[in-house]
């Protein structure tokens, strides 16, 4: 272990208390010691402990109780799943088996010699450790089940899927770059799923829901006791919790400057420190950082240090938004609809030709996340097993949000070459590449078409026989 485990020893007979925490300290355990029941609540209510150790008989309020009341969780701030061991009497081998049946882990004789005592002790806490690796394992694959697999078949998404195959187990650290709603997560657990340690935590921080100093660097770090207001216990942080996994750090951009130092220093020497401590702890983890923000920007603006810049943007991928790539739309929408029919125990729904139309033609400001959510709306709201166009508009797709407007001004702009080049690769798509359909559907003259499709370079293999003037 890298630090003493803190124990609370909960005992009435002070004397034996003092020699038996005496004999547990000689063997790297630290001890506390409360004097009854009342007092052991008390203290779990306001502090951290490893493991309990108490006593059964005791005049205020006796162990059987004591365990209850932590399991149950009838006390402010008392952690129900902190292991507990009784100590009691050889005679009372009974009370102590009930005393397990109750949520005790182990039990122990005060007449044991110390090592068995301290075996025990070490056996219960590895149990525990593992235990919680455990739950933190299945809580990220019940994240995981929800989108195993990043979806779509566009060449921009077989391109990255491509990368992560030939990357993810080089221990390299990525830059994911994308809008909000791409997808930048589920491309984060694919690396990690594709890498060596797979089975390791994979920990993923917001570093913009932290925007205060303290709160982010004990997230990220930890702290000691004492180490700011409010820190009444010791806490370790995400760093440290990731192990050999793969730490996710999102919206990098928004971390202060402070912030940064710390994050380079760390990179740099892949070791830190608790806030308000001295001791160096060892970062085992791979770094994946995310950003919806140009970084280059940032950097030539002055809010983002150029020198953790390069030590971030090692190895960048970029997530296209969801109108780069609208042929991945009906496999997205098909996967989220099999996926929200199963969850909500509904029969299997099709998408009418029209509704996938409107789908297709919808701006997606939100991207794949704006997705979900309208097919999750629709799979609760639609009873026919075919979901139709009349349903799709009816969760506010058939017009655009901003009365009258052909098309949405996103909320950082756009450049109208941008919007031009992209509507005349749609009005091509959906023409089957036939240009006097495309300069039909946008309005223009076959003459206005051939223009713009030389401006842009469009090619396309039907065009080799009948190449376009």
């Amino acid at each position: 272990m890298n630090e003493k485990p803190l124990l609370l020893l909960v005992e009435d007979d002070e004397s034996f208390a003092r020699r038996l925490k005496k004999n547990l300290e000689m063997d790297d355990f630290s001890v506390e010691i409360a004097l009854g029941g009342e007092a052991a609540l008390k203290r779990l209510s306001n502090g951290y402990f490893d493991l309990v150790i108490t006593d059964v008989k005791m005049p205020d309020l006796n162990g059987l109780e004591v365990i209850k009341i932590i399991r149950k969780g009838e006390r402010a701030g008392l952690d129900e799943d902190i292991p507990i061991v009784v100590l009691t009497s050889i005679n009372s081998v009974d009370t102590a088996v009930n005393a397990m049946k109750l949520g005790a882990a182990d039990y122990i004789t005060k007449e044991s010699e110390r090592p068995e005592i301290v075996l025990r002790l070490k056996k219960v806490l590895d149990q525990n450790r593992l235990l919680n690796e455990n739950r933190y394992l299945k809580d990220q694959l019940d994240k995981k089940n929800e989108f195993s697999e990043f979806i779509g078949e566009s060449e921009s998404i077989a391109r990255i899927k491509s990368e992560l195959a030939r990357m993810a187990s080089q221990e390299v650290s990525v830059l994911l770059t994308g809008e909000t709603g791409v997808g930048k997560e589920l491309v984060a657990r694919a690396i990690h799923r594709l890498g060596r340690d797979s089975d390791a935590p994979f920990i993923d921080v917001n570093c913009a829901a932290l925007p205060d100093d303290n709160l982010l660097q004990s997230e990220l770090f930890g702290h000691e006791k004492g180490a700011f207001t409010g820190a009444t216990d010791q806490r370790k942080g995400k760093f440290e919790l990731a192990g050999k996994g793969s730490i996710f750090l999102d919206e990098i951009s928004e971390l202060s400057r402070a912030s940064q130092g710390k994050i380079l220093k760390l990179i740099e020497n892949r070791t830190f420190m608790r806030l308000g401590g001295a001791k160096e702890i060892r970062v085992l983890c791979r770094f994946i950082f995310a950003t919806n923000k140009d970084l280059g920007e940032e950097v030539r603006s002055g809010r983002f240090r150029e020198d953790l810049y390069y030590r971030v943007n090692v190895y960048p991928i970029h997530i296209p938004p969801l109108r780069e790539r609208r042929q991945d739309i009906p496999l997205l929408a098909r996967f989220f609809i099999h996926f929200f029919c199963k969850k909500y125990n509904k029969p299997l729904k099709q998408l009418e030709q029209s509704a996938l139309e409107l789908l297709m033609s919808y701006v997606w400001l939100g991207n794949v996340r704006e997705l979900r959510n309208i097919i999750e709306r629709l799979v609760i709201k639609t009873y026919s097993p075919i979901i139709s166009s009349k349903d799709v508009e009816g969760c506010g797709m058939g017009v655009l949000p901003g009365a009258g407007s052909t098309v949405l001004l996103p909320p950082r702009g756009v450049k109208l070459d941008d919007l031009e080049k992209d509507l005349t690769r749609q009005a091509l798509v959906r023409s089957d590449w036939n240009q006097k359909k495309a300069s039909d559907l946008l309005g223009i003259s076959v003459d206005r078409m051939n223009s713009r499709v030389k401006k842009y370079g469009f090619t396309h293999p039907g065009w080799r026989k009948h190449k376009p003037e």
